[in-house]
């Protein structure tokens, strides 16, 4: 089926019930790498993805520039430090996933703040199927907006697609309804931990689970 619109998924608390995880190994692997003090106060932050707020804390408490190589030294403290974790999917985020997929004529990429590696390993083990192709992280780019971006331009060389004409965001976070305003996006919220807050931020659609997902929206 010819894909016209295009859903960008993010991953941690969207797909996966992967943040605790997530922030723990994100956390041990910046004092792996040298640094004594994190701050955590996550929503405080200019641009909420891995590569940011690690370089942020590198060069606030090493006082050393944060290099490439460092970044990628930070991906690889964090795959040892989660390479054994437990992750569960969102409730029939894999199921919704594959019926889009195969059933629509929507098109999916996924679009994470996560670095590259740590996002794989989390799918695989929530038994996520999902097209690498169509997947960009933060281990290139610093901002939401470039990484959807990127994902976007990805779907659309993918799926052979000069122009999609509904291009939908859907996320957890505040963030992510911030990212797909600036960019001009629909948004809809999934998950229970942020509900008013995405709501007192404009977003018009949540859902607490895929489950609950009313497709009569897309």
């Amino acid at each position: 089926m010819k894909k016209e619109n295009l859903l960008v998924f993010d991953i941690d608390g969207t797909l996966l019930d992967s943040e605790n995880v997530h922030q723990t190994g994100f956390v041990n692997a910046l004092h792996a790498i040298g640094v004594e003090f994190v701050n955590t106060d996550w929503e405080n932050y200019t641009h909420l993805t891995d590569s940011y707020i690690a370089k942020e804390n590198y060069e606030s408490d090493v006082n050393r520039g944060f290099s490439k190589e460092m970044l990628l030294q930070f991906e690889a403290a964090f795959m040892k430090l989660i390479r054994d974790c437990n992750v569960t999917q969102i409730a029939g985020a894999n199921a919704f996933l594959q019926k889009i997929s195969t059933e629509t004529n929507y098109a999916v990429c996924f679009a994470t703040g996560s670095m590259l590696l740590p996002a794989k390993l989390k799918l695989t083990r929530a038994g996520i199927e999902y097209n690498q192709k169509v997947l960009e992280a933060s281990n290139n780019y610093f901002t939401r907006e470039e990484i959807v971006n990127s994902a976007i331009a990805k779907a659309k060389n993918y799926f052979n697609v000069n122009h999609f004409k509904r291009i939908i965001s859907i996320g957890d976070g505040i963030w992510d309804v911030k990212t797909a305003n600036n960019l001009g996006l629909e948004f809809i919220g999934i998950g229970v931990n942020n509900k008013e807050k995405l709501k007192n931020v404009g977003a018009q659609h949540h859902f607490e689970n895929f489950l609950e997902f009313d497709e009569t929206i897309l």
